[in-house]
């Protein structure tokens, strides 16, 4: 009983394994593949993003040259240092007015004379923009943005390293990202009379960035060339180079392998012990325009004049390992429902499989005991028939004998007795030979 019940158990376990790791192999496959298309479509959607974010960036700095070039000609601006025509300067300061109100996204527009000194300014003031009197207009000849943008050629334009807005010698607060875009304004002689100044509200292309980043990118990145974030994982960690106590808060310091690559190649797309990065470069400077090395400090000239590729930014995208482990266990667990039908299915058919065998196994065992049994039971007639011949002989002689013997005799009993036996015999044979059908 007991070899009967482990039968069909060991049938099944090995029927089961067999189709089990049959199973895991062919899953497993798939599920690698899965991931491996998932990751692919992942690593081309981001490239596909940084490239957006790359002609955000582009075409922002494009379109405030267009308008600085615009502001730089207006006609008022020409008419006031030219003195062709009697204007006041508050003609001027009411249209700069007009023009940051409708664009809202400039700090401050200015116009600075040949000294430095502010003829024109106004303040955006968070959305509330204003002309701000003479009285409080300031003088920035000593600024690194006024002695670079001063210095270039008629028609060309500086634009000044991204960094923070700095106020009587002091880095405002809040914080205000900018970068400053100026080109000189020359009289009707060719002179240069001083600059026109945009303060472009950094904040804005960095909003802009946010606004455009999908929900897949775990986070997006916007270094300066030295690796120093103006848009960071966290806040603390931007700026850094504007504080005497934050130079090291760079991306070559956290994760020089990363910064590495990034820093060696224009775009490109790797995988690192902190996930994966996609990054592109950005170069704001057009054929007319340069830039400097700038200065953190309020009244220090900047060091080196910046043209063509050497300035620019990286735009950085980055999918932690965590969220690619994630896309693991999201695709796992899509298709778990499914993987736990087929499992359910290879139980339920490696059970009856196993049933089949064992009852055709036991049909079997029963046909070669019914053939043994037909086997034995032929033989057993064949030695009936063989037994019956004699006893049948036997019982003609004992029934002549009884004939030639006196009855009540000694001699004719034993005679009777024997015949009695061997009729006996003769029954029972026949009998066996009824049961077996066996045949003569």
């Amino acid at each position: 009983m007991k070899n009967r019940v482990s039968y069909p158990i060991k049938f099944f376990s090995l029927i089961f394994l067999s189709f089990l790791l049959l199973f895991l192999g062919v899953a497993g496959g798939f599920l690698f593949q899965k991931l491996k298309a998932e990751k692919k479509i992942l690593k081309a959607k981001e490239r596909q993003n940084i490239e957006i974010l790359r002609r955000i960036a582009n075409d922002d700095v494009k379109s405030v040259a267009l308008d600085l070039f615009f502001l730089s000609v207006h006609p008022v601006l020409h008419q006031m240092i030219d003195n062709t025509i009697p204007v006041a300067p508050q003609k001027l300061a009411d249209d700069f007015l007009a023009f940051c109100s409708n664009s809202g996204r400039y700090d401050q527009i200015r116009f600075l004379d040949k000294t430095g000194m502010e003829r024109i300014r106004i303040n955006f003031n968070q959305g509330q923009p204003y002309i701000v009197p003479e009285d409080k207009l300031q003088n920035k000849v000593k600024r690194y943005y006024f002695a670079d943008t001063f210095a270039m050629e008629p028609g060309r334009i500086f634009v000044s390293p991204f960094d923070l807005n700095i106020e009587q010698g002091k880095i405002e607060q809040p914080l205000k990202p900018m970068i400053r875009f100026g080109t000189p304004v020359v009289d009707l002689t060719g002179q240069k009379q001083g600059i026109v100044l945009l303060n472009y509200l950094g904040t804005k292309l960095i909003l802009k960035l946010k606004e455009e980043l999908p929900d897949s990118m775990d986070s997006s990145m916007l270094l300066n060339t030295k690796g120093y974030w103006l848009k960071g994982e966290s806040a603390e960690d931007e700026w850094g180079f504007m504080y005497e106590d934050r130079k090291d808060l760079t991306l070559a310091k956290r994760h020089p392998e990363a910064w590495k690559e990034i820093s060696t190649q224009d775009e490109g797309q790797f995988v690192s012990d902190q996930g994966l990065y996609t990054f592109t470069t950005v170069w704001p400077l057009g054929k007319s325009m340069l830039s400097s090395s700038g200065s953190s400090k309020a009244f220090q000239a900047s060091t080196a004049a910046l043209s063509g590729k050497k300035y620019y930014w990286k735009i950085v995208s980055q999918i932690t390992t965590e969220k690619i482990k994630g896309l693991k266990s999201a695709i796992f667990l899509n298709w778990l429902p499914y993987l736990g039908i087929v499992f359910i299915f290879i139980l339920l058919a490696s059970f009856v499989f196993a049933m089949a065998l064992e009852n055709r196994k036991q049909v079997l065992k029963e046909r070669i005991e019914r053939e043994r049994l037909q086997g034995v039971l032929e033989m057993a007639g064949a030695v009936c028939h063989e037994l019956n011949q004699p006893l049948m002989g036997v019982s003609g002689y004992s029934e002549l004998l009884l004939l030639d013997t006196l009855k009540d005799t000694h001699q004719y009993e034993t005679i009777r007795k024997i015949k009695g036996q061997v009729d006996r015999m003769g029954i029972i044979t026949k009998k066996l030979m009824h049961v077996t059908q066996y045949k003569t």
